[in-house]
């Protein structure tokens, strides 16, 4: 994705806003995320002193897991992130700080917006904020049916404890 920057960068104007809906081909990077492969950009880019600051946003879904019920969903997510735009990148720089490299104008995004997608995903999702998840002793999940087992199951380790209480 290349944002075309020469007319903004000529002009009086102290900020751009860019919003762009485009598409990731990487076929290998799709099968590793299971990332649906149209991805949202939104971003405002600001001159401040001699320099080009971008404040962008990604939206974009993924075919997930829920850790609690096990069931299938589409998870989408918002990432936001900030960075630099320079003429000449700088290899020895030790910063967090994301560089885009300006050539001709343009910048290319479609590699670090790869990257914010890997940085932002989830490590646990959740289909829903209230899920129940699944019993631990039957399986069912408890989000579509009500659980069979027996009320009085306990933990086998409190047992004793158990025992304290009737003395």
């Amino acid at each position: 994705m290349l944002i075309k920057l020469k007319e903004f960068l000529s002009s009086d104007r102290l900020s751009y806003k860019v919003s762009e809906n485009f598409v990731i081909d990487d076929e290998d990077f799709l099968s590793k995320t299971h990332l649906d492969k149209n991805i949202v950009f939104a971003g405002d880019l600001y001159k401040v002193d001699e320099s080009v600051v971008l404040n962008g946003t990604v939206k974009y879904t993924v075919k997930d897991k829920c850790s609690r019920c096990l069931d299938e969903f589409d998870n989408k997510i918002e990432a936001k992130f900030e960075a630099l735009v320079v003429k000449q990148l700088d290899e020895d720089s030790e910063s967090d700080e994301i560089q885009l490299k300006l050539t001709d104008g343009c910048v290319d995004l479609q590699e670090t917006i790869k990257q914010i997608i890997y940085l932002s995903m989830p490590m646990k999702s959740l289909c829903s904020k209230d899920c129940k998840g699944i019993c631990p002793n039957c399986g069912v999940n408890l989000n579509n049916d009500n659980c069979k087992c027996e009320d009085n199951l306990t933990d086998p380790r409190f047992d004793k404890l158990k025992g304290l209480l009737k003395e």
